[in-house]
């Protein structure tokens, strides 16, 4: 994460009333006075866990809100970066790091919930892809090598400025956005129907399964389903360098309705959402964890 070279405010500020899609519900921070360094949460789908990690991706732990407990998956370099729930939430799936021959090299290893087992998934690799799970597996590539185990799934992932869908077994490749340095954080709609994507320098995009614009609500970051019909995301500012303004957005799905759930000035970013729950986790740059529970109106 890129530091700031200010001071912050890290209350997170209830929502502006411009736009009202969501009523907020609650705000508060998680895990107060007992963890420290919590930045990219991500929940389950059922919002029932949540996994968090340092500034820089180190380590991963997991909080089980019905039990009040956490627990700690691994201490490794980069497991937070791009870590997932299967669907069910009974299995993590994450990347390591470890340094052999002064080399860089990368793992993916998955975590069983209820057994709290770490198993190697796959073999070490100079450039490992985030994992994506699905309901019977995952899909990753290694060194440019597609390892899937769970091949009728329908998937989705990004390769520089290619958005590539898998349906019933076959991959196909896709450039909704030509002029883009990259797409990033791509992710299938709940009921499956639609992706979403960040194209750097554009903004989120939607697609339908076959690569076809369907909207673009926006040039915001880290962009997260809430439903199938709206999306969280993060509206920040920065010098290149440093951030220095950010807040979490509620947004449909077509960028037509904007709700501010939290104020620029509060440097909330990273959010994570569970539909199902009526629940949103996000991180301030301090390293501290909020949850916004909230009802779409």
């Amino acid at each position: 994460m890129k530091k700031l070279l200010l001071s912050i405010m890290t209350f997170a500020g209830i929502a502006s009333m411009n736009a009202q899609i969501a009523e907020v519900e609650s705000v508060s921070p998680l895990l107060k006075g007992v963890e420290s360094e919590m930045y990219h949460p991500i929940l389950s789908s059922d919002g029932s866990q949540l996994l968090f990690s340092e500034c820089n991706f180190k380590g991963l732990r997991m909080y089980d809100f019905n039990d009040n407990v956490v627990v700690k998956i691994s201490d490794e370099e980069r497991a937070g970066l791009n870590a997932s729930f299967s669907p069910d939430g009974k299995e993590i799936y994450f990347v390591t790091q470890t340094l052999q021959d002064k080399r860089n090299m990368r793992q993916v290893k998955k975590y069983d919930v209820a057994s709290r087992q770490t198993v190697e998934v796959s073999k070490l690799g100079r450039v490992v892809a985030a994992p994506v799970a699905t309901t019977k597996g995952f899909a990753t590539t290694i060194d440019g090598k597609l390892l899937v185990t769970d091949k009728a799934a329908t998937r989705v992932r990004t390769e520089g400025t290619n958005l590539i869908i898998a349906k019933n077994g076959v991959e196909k490749s896709y450039t909704p956005i030509e002029k883009s340095a990259g797409y990033i954080w791509s992710s299938l709609s709940p009921d499956g129907n639609k992706v979403m994507f960040f194209a750097a320098a554009y903004g989120i995009v939607i697609t339908d399964l076959n690569g076809n614009i369907l909207a673009t609500p926006g040039n915001y970051e880290s962009p997260v389903w809430f439903g199938n019909d709206h999306i969280v995301a993060m509206n920040a500012t920065n010098d290149g360098y440093n951030y220095h303004s950010s807040q979490i957005l509620l947004l449909s799905i077509d960028g037509s309705k904007k709700q501010e759930l939290t104020k620029p000035e509060s440097m909330t970013m990273n959010p994570t959402a569970s539909f199902e729950a009526g629940k949103i986790v996000y991180s301030t740059i301090d390293g501290r964890l909020y949850q916004m529970n909230l009802k779409l109106k």
